[in-house]
């Protein structure tokens, strides 16, 4: 009885010692991360950066500025606007929606550019986490600031073309806000003025999808084996199964 009790337990150290690999090195966990992260990340940006990738993504999808959308819900109450104000209030969220899929190629150098520079300390940390978007807050915290810088530009271009009536994006915003911000100096109204900037606004925005599509993929490669395709990545996030 006691030498079968001493091969169940040797079995089971057998099976542990089997299920961790005490092999890896660390350039090996830090390529693997890499690899994990970059493969995720250009699936991610690749989904959003085609034509409808935001605009019928209910996840991602960007509406107006809740002060637009004061703005566009209190205009379209008057007596013959209400169609009109209809059809510029969806023109308006395709062409935001628009700008944010135009500006993803942007986004991919700079991201990748971070995942290369990680230090095998980073790496380590990140895998070791028990967050399973770990890397995804580490690549925010470190491209954010960049990407607004290389994001505005082309979202300030798209949202400046003319979409409808011989008016761009920002016309139309700029005519309502203006409309909405004189009717709030009105005494006794109880208006706020109108302050959002349309391309911060979606350029922000731009950047919350992308940092959810990201994490996204992050954690299916954490929790889901089938989701890890090369060896080096079933080696590396073994350790955490």
């Amino acid at each position: 009885m006691k030498m079968l009790k001493k091969l169940r337990l040797l079995l089971f150290f057998l099976f542990l010692f089997s299920c961790y690999d005490f092999h890896l090195t660390d350039e090996e966990i830090t390529a693997g991360l890499k690899s994990a992260l970059e493969f995720g990340s250009k699936y991610a940006l690749k989904s959003l950066g085609v034509e409808d990738g935001f605009y019928k993504d209910i996840v991602v999808k960007i509406g107006l500025p809740q002060d637009v959308a004061t703005v566009v819900t209190q205009i379209s109450k008057i007596p013959g606007f209400g169609d009109a104000i209809k059809l510029i209030e969806e023109q308006l969220i395709l062409t935001i929606n628009r700008a944010a899929e135009a500006s993803i190629a942007e986004v991919v150098p700079i991201v990748v550019d971070a995942i290369t520079d990680m230090t095998i300390q980073d790496a380590k940390t990140i895998l070791l986490s028990s967050n399973n978007i770990a890397a995804t807050e580490y690549l925010r915290e470190k491209t954010y600031e960049p990407l607004c810088n290389a994001c505005i530009s082309v979202i300030e271009g798209a949202l400046n073309k003319k979409i409808v009536l011989n008016t761009s994006a920002q016309d139309v915003w700029k005519n309502f806000t203006d409309v909405y911000n004189t009717v709030s100096q009105i005494p006794f109204v109880n208006l706020s003025p109108v302050t959002t900037d349309l391309a911060e606004y979606t350029t922000s925005k731009t950047l919350d999808g992308v940092f959810i599509k990201i994490g996204d993929e992050e954690k299916k490669i954490r929790t889901d084996i089938n989701a890890r395709t090369t060896d080096l990545l079933r080696r590396v996030f073994r350790q955490l199964d």
